[in-house]
């Protein structure tokens, strides 16, 4: 399986993070959200129910991958890294 958050704009200027799911070359949106700002907090609310409501295990994350947003970077050295290993 492969979880994919998406950040982007919306019209009114606020930020909009999707998440997928792709397992079996099947993708899925999740979740949609509509937030005043992101940074590695709000990631981390995003993200972590969604793992928790698909009981989906920590301990099966093996890659995270992420362009060069620094916050994305933050969250996974700050939250993730900790939670996996």
């Amino acid at each position: 399986m492969i979880i994919i958050i998406d950040e982007t704009t919306n019209d009114c200027s606020r930020s909009v993070v999707n998440i997928f799911f792709t397992f079996y070359q099947n993708t899925k949106l999740i979740s949609v959200n509509f937030l005043e700002y992101v940074n590695n907090s709000t990631i981390n609310e995003v993200l972590l129910p969604i793992l928790t409501n698909y009981n989906i295990s920590f301990f099966l994350l093996r890659l995270f991958l992420s362009d060069s947003i620094t916050y994305i970077k933050k969250y996974y050295r700050k939250v993730l890294k900790l939670i996996i290993l």
